[in-house]
């Protein structure tokens, strides 16, 4: 389990055609991952921000609303995955493999993001950005079938 969570993080580190397969990755494996962003951004905003809170109540709490908020925009993003298929190779992807590729394509791009914001929140576009290049730039990879 452990392994393949590994190797997903892995293979979605940078976009390329070879991130295409990980539309086919197991639950574990995407769910692991999304668990992994989450504790990462929730500990990296509690070294940013060091809040006057209880820190277990402020931990629990914020890594429960990155997780919702992140969630969200993987919904989103997959939602943009499958509108792209469907323009580039007029068959949609099903939700299913959008998901995964999703999750694994917006990885670095959202702790991106969230590490921009800290340093420089007018700079957060960047990582809108990066995270647009990171969905579409595989997808411009899927071979297409020419039909005569």
């Amino acid at each position: 389990m452990f392994k393949t969570t590994i190797q997903f993080i892995r293979h979605s580190l940078y976009p390329s055609k070879q991130a295409l397969r990980l539309r086919l990755a197991p639950l574990h494996a995407y769910m692991m991952a999304s668990l992994v962003l989450t504790l990462t951004v929730t500990v990296l905003d509690y070294i940013v921000l060091q809040p006057n809170f209880f820190w277990p109540m402020w931990l629990f709490l914020h890594a429960f609303a990155i997780f919702f908020f992140y969630m969200g925009l993987v919904a989103l993003s997959a939602l943009l995955v499958q509108l792209v298929t469907k323009w580039r190779t007029k068959k949609m992807w099903p939700y299913r493999q959008a998901w995964p590729y999703a999750v694994a394509m917006s990885l670095i791009p959202t702790v991106s993001l969230v590490v921009l914001y800290h340093v420089s929140p007018s700079a957060s576009w960047f990582g809108i950005l990066l995270l647009f290049i990171y969905l579409v730039f595989p997808l411009s990879r899927i071979p297409i079938k020419r039909t005569s």
